[in-house]
């Protein structure tokens, strides 16, 4: 966490910084050599090197699957049944891993969800959001207003 904290305090005065940071926590700072211009930028950045990291892995032959977050949250027993078949595990697994899900993993961290339930959402400006679809540029994605799934979804 404190290394995530310098990454978005160094990142507002350069991308190289950011990139650096990241090199140095042993990620491979390519993907994150980004100006860090708002609270949104580094999360996104993280999700942004996912999708692109998922995209060149469909590419190149392999057979990856994704789940779209407001799917699993929206019906967690369904989706959890519909991994265990794409994985060739059995389904009955799935209520085990709901179950897993419900309790806070991070309990008595700074991440914990007791933790992160103080902050509000943060607004999203046209500014923002501008900032974010050049971001997504940079990953070869639509622009953030647009919505987008990507190949492979099990939703």
């Amino acid at each position: 966490m404190p290394s995530l904290r310098l990454a978005q305090l160094l990142g507002r005065l350069s991308p190289a910084l950011t990139a650096r940071v990241f090199d140095w926590m042993g990620y491979g700072g390519a993907d994150f050599n980004v100006l860090i211009r708002n609270d949104l930028t580094l999360g996104a950045t993280f999700a942004m090197a996912a999708m692109k990291a998922y995209v060149d892995f469909r590419r190149r032959g392999f057979n990856a699957g994704a789940v779209r977050y407001e799917d699993l949250v929206a019906r967690p027993l369904e989706m959890c049944e519909r991994l265990m078949e794409a994985c060739g595990l059995s389904a009955s697994l799935a209520q085990d891993i709901v179950s897993a899900m419900q309790a806070d993993s991070q309990q008595k961290t700074a991440i914990s969800r007791a933790a992160l339930g103080q902050f509000r959402d943060p607004e999203l400006t046209p500014e923002i959001t501008e900032s974010l679809s050049m971001l997504a540029a940079k990953f070869d994605l639509p622009p953030v207003e647009q919505e987008y799934f990507l190949e492979g979804t099990l939703s």
